[in-house]
């Protein structure tokens, strides 16, 4: 019986992990600005890559835990290598995006029209 929790239970996983990539892919497509479209692609891709790895280490305890070799305590390993690698790289790339979009200046018209101004210099 413990089978069936244990499948259903990463079938669901794997069913979250489509949606919210899902949800990254449409929030990056239809978001007008750049920080909404980051702070939806950071977030929904770190919880879709976070349930897929949580589905793989549950897949590979469990099947260490009755009975199987090395290679699913070097795949748990692995798999939590590779959460705190993407973690690390979408912290570093969410940073970098956002204080390159700080220092974009709005553009507040053509030089033509600020030299036409009175109260400009």
């Amino acid at each position: 019986m413990s089978d069936l929790i244990i499948d259903a239970g990463i079938f669901i996983l794997l069913i979250l992990s489509v949606g919210f990539g899902g949800i990254g892919v449409f929030g990056l497509l239809l978001f007008p600005d750049i920080r909404s479209r980051m702070y939806t692609a950071v977030r929904a891709t770190l919880i879709s890559i976070g349930t897929l790895i949580l589905s793989v280490i549950i897949f590979a305890l469990f099947i260490f835990l009755s009975g199987g070799g090395d290679q699913y305590s070097a795949l748990i390993i692995h798999s939590m290598v590779l959460l705190s690698i993407v973690a690390v790289a979408n912290a570093i790339l969410y940073r970098t995006i956002l204080s390159r979009t700080k220092t974009v200046n709005s553009c507040h018209g053509s030089l033509q029209q600020t030299k036409n101004r009175p109260n400009s210099k």
